[in-house]
């Protein structure tokens, strides 16, 4: 069968749409779209239980690969050799496991992309609601080298993300002292530490007394009154960093839930956009590249080409 295209004429579940649309079966419909063969509106859609409404436009296409080997856990593989793997999480998805249980992890996706070499290793980490950019080293070596050149900020991480208003600064340095526990049961500042200072300042060194000093650096690449589009770059890299030095500072990522009221977007609009990464072995600095994701374009000043 080839490929077939057509436009919602109701609302829906996915699977049941696909049926008639493309006149499969109810089994071949759900097999359709659970082995990555349906587009909704330009993207691919695993879940058949997904709500489509009239308008949308659909496209089943029976020669498109399976994501499960391609794309596993929907962890797209950017670049890969002997030394290290960079991939492009999907949000939703844990970057390793916090119990005995959990499978389906970045790390997990990054061993289906290295199966017959060396094994990943951790590196870093996204939060779960965080798309973008993961490098994992391959063997132990790589994962020395990887984590001494986070320590000495040469490997660079670049996030992109929309926060609530518009800082008074369009360029700023944030810094404080980290705490597990910032006074509410949750991580954040030590109290009198959070200070925003000009970008141009060189990063300062730590503040005396108890905490682990955190350095953010964000521009502002456009707005709108009610909201802001943020490149930020970590000069080291705590737990939750951005997203608490924002709210702090009194701009929440939107659809931020722990540091701020949620609101503004249905996940955090936090995505890890772009990698400096010095290779393992021959030093050569490696860049990386990843767009901001379709399903925030909406709530992003600057849409979805960014």
């Amino acid at each position: 069968m080839s490929r077939v295209e057509w436009t919602a004429e109701a609302e829906g579940r996915l699977d049941a749409e696909v049926r008639r649309g493309a006149e499969l079966s109810h089994g071949k419909a759900r097999k359709a779209v659970l082995t990555g063969k349906v587009f909704l509106d330009g993207v691919r859609v695993l879940d058949g239980a997904t709500q489509v409404f009239p308008g949308a436009r659909l496209r089943y296409d029976p020669a498109s690969p399976d994501p499960a080997r391609t794309e596993p856990l929907g962890v797209r593989l950017v670049y890969r050799d002997d030394w290290l793997l960079v991939v492009d999480k999907p949000a939703g998805l844990l970057s390793t496991p916090t119990g005995l249980e959990e499978a389906d992890t970045a790390l997990r996706a990054a061993q289906l992309l290295t199966r017959g070499g060396r094994s990943p290793k951790v590196v870093h980490r996204l939060d779960q609601e965080t798309s973008g950019l993961l490098v994992f080293a391959r063997g132990v070596p790589a994962a020395r080298a990887l984590r001494a050149a986070i320590d000495d900020r040469t490997l660079r991480r670049t996030y992109r993300c929309v926060v609530a208003g518009v800082p008074a600064e369009p360029e700023g340095m944030i810094t404080s002292m980290l705490l597990r526990d910032g006074g509410q049961g949750r991580r954040g500042s030590r109290r009198g530490t959070l200070k925003v200072r000009p970008a141009n300042r060189p990063d300062p060194g730590p503040m005396p007394g108890s905490g682990q000093l955190a350095i953010t650096r964000y521009s502002v690449c456009k707005h709108t009154p009610e909201r802001a589009a943020l490149e930020v770059r970590l000069s080291t890299g705590r737990t939750h960093q951005i997203r608490i030095h924002l709210a702090e500072m009194g701009h929440p990522v939107l659809g931020e839930r722990v540091y701020a009221r949620p609101g503004g977007a249905s996940r955090q609009a936090l995505h890890a956009a772009k990698l400096c990464v010095p290779h393992p072995e021959t030093g050569e600095l490696l860049f990386f590249e990843s767009r901001w994701p379709a399903d925030l374009a909406t709530v992003n000043p600057i849409g979805d080409d960014w």
